[in-house]
């Protein structure tokens, strides 16, 4: 039996196929050194349809060395060997008729058919599944995403697991923000906060036309509010301006009986315009100004 070489980091070396499960097909990305696995759910296996998802992997974990496969229709064309090219992988392919060339993709094939099936008969979820076998140690003591990302997977399972903080990043991630937050408080202004009881008016659409009391404060800088008409509102404190006005809450039988006012007042006005009548005291509309606009002096030529 030929051994294939382990590679020396994680995800410089992967294999990937395709499979089918429960009526699905799925694609299958595997990584030599960790036994990390990845599979996405496939419409269809098309090599374009493929190469997409092998793509948003690829984006996650970043451009392999090498990508071993079989001789499938959608990794023998000519779409693959362009991406192939584009993203500068070297693609190896096993020999016709004998799959056990790429046993890693198949191996992890077995593993996560395993796993979809087992989830499916228990009705369990198979991404906590799936979940569960990148989080078990191997023979090695770590588990497969140990080795792929240096770090543990938090699970459903209570576990202590002690992280290790790096007090260079810490400090440098801190000063960034703290640098950030300078900068931005340059050109922004400190609103005060704001009380129970309190009147404020509600930004909408670059206009205060609402009218609305404070009722308390229910996150950093994040109020709940009750406009005039009954309705309970969140709001962040630059959406609201507060003001020196009163509040006087209207029910529902208030605001009907204004609406029916409002619109037995309008119907003799809307009667005397259909019958050609005009009223000469009418208030006139109001104009943004005054001045006459002087046209301009051209030179002719």
């Amino acid at each position: 039996m030929l051994i294939a070489d382990l590679p020396t980091a994680p995800w410089k070396k992967v294999g990937t196929d395709l499979f089918h499960c429960n009526g699905k097909d799925y694609l299958l990305v595997i990584d030599y050194f960790s036994n990390y696995p990845e599979i996405a759910l496939l419409t269809s296996t098309t090599a374009a349809n493929v190469i997409t998802h092998v793509k948003s992997i690829f984006a996650r974990h970043g451009i392999p060395e090498t990508v071993v496969s079989d001789n499938g229709p959608c990794y023998n064309c000519r779409e693959w060997q362009q991406f192939s090219m584009q993203y500068g992988f070297h693609h190896v392919t096993s020999s016709p008729q004998h799959a056990q060339a790429n046993g890693k993709a198949e191996k992890g094939v077995h593993i996560v058919k395993q796993l979809l099936k087992k989830a499916t008969d228990s009705k369990s979820d198979p991404y906590l599944a799936l979940l569960s076998y990148r989080t078990a140690p191997l023979e090695c003591g770590l588990s497969p995403a140990e080795l792929l990302m240096n770090r543990k997977l938090r699970t459903t399972l209570p576990c202590y697991t002690e992280t290790k903080q790096n007090m260079v990043i810490q400090t440098k991630l801190d000063y960034q923000k703290r640098k950030q937050k300078r900068y931005y408080d340059k050109a922004t202004k400190t609103l005060s906060p704001l009380a129970k009881d309190d009147v404020v008016r509600i930004q909408d659409q670059n206009a205060w036309s609402r009218k609305a009391t404070v009722l308390q404060e229910v996150g950093p800088r994040s109020y709940e509010v009750r406009t005039e008409d009954g309705n309970v509102l969140r709001r962040n404190r630059r959406n609201l301006l507060k003001t020196k006005e009163h509040f006087q809450e209207t029910s529902c039988d208030d605001a009907q009986s204004k609406d029916a006012l409002s619109t037995q007042n309008s119907t003799p006005e809307l009667r005397s315009t259909e019958l050609g009548q005009t009223n000469d005291d009418a208030i006139p509309a109001l104009r943004r100004s005054e001045h006459h606009i002087k046209k301009p002096v051209r030179l002719d030529l």
